[in-house]
């Protein structure tokens, strides 16, 4: 199976079951869009005692509203490594998961965390599945990267991308004075197709050039 995708800042390879060398397509400007009402709302309360470590001045979450919600995909002892303010990204994530795995496929979750400011997610089905379904699962972890760049890390509110000796995600309220920056999202190439996010439609796009077209 081929999982070939762009990562971000410069363009490196994430970890991949093969490696490519992925062509990139960014858009001149980046176009904030109107943000999706019903993806917002769909916010799980956050758990203030929610057992917690600060990285960079963000505490980490446990989410576990989500464990409860996805024991068969979430691991009871799963050490997240994000803020609570990306539990609607990945409540997204995971129940698209859940409805790409077949019956009696579990998903293998190594690791969630903060990387380069966006949200990360290491996981794969737990065994050979069709290329159907392992397209799924990609599309569903690079959703949840490109998503996080539109959600504050710490709350959960609308934000940006920030710098400032590091990369994070925050609203105006936790960005500490650092003015927004473009999400930093690169190109995305599965199965030799381009893709790119478009937020009014909160999914992956195909990309098509100057004399392609797609089917």
């Amino acid at each position: 199976m081929t999982r070939v995708f762009a990562s971000y800042l410069g363009c490196f390879p994430k970890t991949a079951q093969a490696s490519a060398t992925p062509s990139v397509w960014k858009a001149d400007q980046y176009r904030r869009g109107a943000m999706n009402e019903t993806f917002t709302s769909s916010l799980l309360p956050l758990r203030a005692d929610a057992p917690r470590r600060t990285v960079k001045g963000i505490q980490m979450a446990d989410f576990p509203n989500l464990k409860v919600k996805y024991p068969d995909l979430i691991p009871a002892g799963m050490d997240f490594g994000c803020g609570p303010g990306w539990e609607q990204v990945l409540d997204k994530y995971f129940g698209e998961v859940s409805g790409a795995l077949p019956a009696g496929t579990r998903l293998r979750l190594e690791r969630v965390h903060q990387k380069h400011g966006s949200l990360r997610v290491d996981a794969m089905a737990d065994g050979a599945v069709e290329q159907s379904v392992q397209l799924a699962l990609d599309k569903a972890e690079i959703l949840a990267d490109s998503r996080s760049y539109r959600y504050c890390e710490t709350c959960g509110k609308p934000g940006g991308l920030r710098d400032k000796h590091w990369l994070y995600v925050a609203c105006e309220a936790h960005a500490d004075g650092a003015p927004p920056l473009p999400p930093d999202e690169g190109g995305i190439r599965l199965y030799d197709v381009a893709y790119e996010y478009d937020e009014s439609l909160d999914d992956l796009v195909v990309v098509t050039r100057a004399g392609e077209t797609t089917d």
